[in-house]
């Protein structure tokens, strides 16, 4: 088989619903690595909650925060940012309904409420710290991404008060705020052209909302047996579940390894 380029979401695709990786997929992506495909972690992450993952399996090339930051191989490629004329309206909106926003900027995350029960029961599901209250954080750095904390209901509010952001669910309480347009695919798309490759050489692993322009992308797509329902129609087929060496069989039926 001709080296392709494997993307893998990491929440519900390289981890399991507990955030550990399960038996296996080590394994299976250094056997890939060994047999010559590139392996490429892409993710509604930022780099630094995506690190652990990163280091542990030896990855250095990234899609983050739904492509605002593209590294290949240790080399930035592109950080995107969310206006400070988009972001401000925004927080004022989110202010008067008394609902919490988390800005991310290249190094941490910061709540606009000091504690929140919805930011708590989102954050930790991710295994990761409370983030840090600080006001008006968002006027004084670079947010590549952020979270705002409201219903499914609610969120269509923000889509039409917003037109030019794009609000992607990945909780029951929370959804990801980026700029109109902005993907894991536009990310993946960067990098690929970067190598000089195209998208039929790609192979997209994900289970999420914001995976569906990623598998719509890539040449070849699978979608995790614990994915969202809407995610699959979007798959070139649905492997098993990730707790049930979802990933290794697909990379198997792939011939990846």
């Amino acid at each position: 088989m001709t080296n392709k380029i494997l993307f893998f979401d990491i929440d519900g695709t390289i981890l399991d619903n507990d955030k550990n990786i399960p038996n296996g997929v080590e394994e299976s992506l250094q056997k890939a690595r060994d047999n010559g495909h590139e392996i490429v972690i892409s993710t509604g992450r930022s780099p630094f909650t995506a690190k652990s993952v990163l280091e542990r399996l030896k990855i250095d090339s990234f899609v983050c925060y739904n492509g605002q930051i593209v590294q290949f191989k240790g080399q930035i490629l592109h950080k995107g940012i969310i206006a400070k004329e988009e972001l401000k309206p925004l927080t004022d909106f989110a202010n008067v309904r008394k609902q919490p926003i988390v800005y991310m900027d290249s190094d941490e995350m910061v709540s606009s409420f000091p504690d929140h029960e919805d930011v708590f029961e989102s954050i930790s599901t991710l295994k990761i710290d409370f983030p840090r209250y600080a006001e008006d954080f968002f006027l004084t750095n670079d947010i590549h991404q952020a979270l705002i904390f409201c219903s499914a209901e609610e969120q269509k509010e923000y889509e039409k008060a917003f037109p030019n952001l794009k609000f992607v669910r990945w909780h029951r309480v929370s959804c990801d705020v980026l700029p109109k347009g902005i993907s894991k695919a536009k990310g993946m798309d960067l990098l690929l052209k970067h190598i000089g490759r195209n998208p039929e050489d790609a192979v997209a692993f994900g289970d999420g909302l914001n995976d569906i322009e990623m598998l719509q992308f890539a040449g070849t797509s699978v979608a995790m047996g614990n994915c969202v329902e809407e995610l699959k129609e979007h798959a070139t087929f649905v492997t098993d579940h990730v707790s049930e060496s979802g990933l290794s069989n697909a990379m198997k039926k792939l011939g990846l390894i």
